[in-house]
């Protein structure tokens, strides 16, 4: 059954003790589902998440020895729009073109399938020491990058929690809807499995 809360604040104790357990962390030698987890909360709420996911990564779950990492999906794209010089053709055109066809050409240029996820899962290589990774940034990179896709193609054998503004839940057929900012998507695709945090 699902927990609710009224502000992700009075989630910290819920959030600590379910992403803290072993058996979903895998000490027994391997976890207890897919290690893919979503972690939706209240858009209107995302100073005060940001300022829960800071303390439970840098205090909570530290103090249960458990080690996080967080990884920023806003940054991994602005650092591969920098890195490919296509950043300053997106501020040239800016002004010119409308909110649409920006949204296309920033999809062009940063997919989920060529370059998100892999940077993400290079992220997930480089840091052996993290028991868990905290995955952020899904509201500042929609609509232009689908995060479903990304969810479907992350390394999941260590726990991978997607931290976002909006709802996730499954339709009556079961496909998952994954809503960022609220914002109805529908069937968002079923090709991934990911456990919603408050269903833990």
């Amino acid at each position: 059954m699902r927990k609710e809360f009224d502000h992700i604040s009075q989630a910290r104790q819920f959030i600590v003790d379910r992403l803290s357990d072993d058996a979903l962390l895998g000490r027994g030698g391997r976890l207890l589902r897919e290690g893919k987890y979503l972690l939706p909360y209240k858009p209107a709420q995302e100073d005060e998440a940001e300022g829960l996911m800071e303390a439970i990564v840098k205090v909570d779950l530290p103090a249960r020895n458990v080690r996080a990492h967080v990884i920023d999906l806003y940054q991994i794209v602005l650092d591969h729009l920098d890195s490919t010089g296509y950043w300053e053709a997106v501020c040239a055109v800016e002004p010119d073109i409308s909110r649409i066809e920006m949204v296309e050409m920033l999809q062009d240029a940063a997919s989920a399938e060529h370059v998100i996820a892999p940077a993400v899962n290079r992220e997930i290589e480089a840091h052996p020491e993290a028991d868990i990774f905290f995955v952020r940034g899904a509201g500042e990179i929609f609509p232009y990058v689908r995060t479903n896709k990304v969810i479907g193609l992350l390394d999941s054998r260590r726990p991978v929690v997607l931290w976002f503004p909006g709802t996730y839940d499954r339709a009556l057929d079961g496909s998952p809807t994954l809503n960022i900012l609220d914002i109805e998507q529908g069937n968002t695709g079923g090709h991934y499995r990911a456990t919603n945090v408050f269903d833990l």
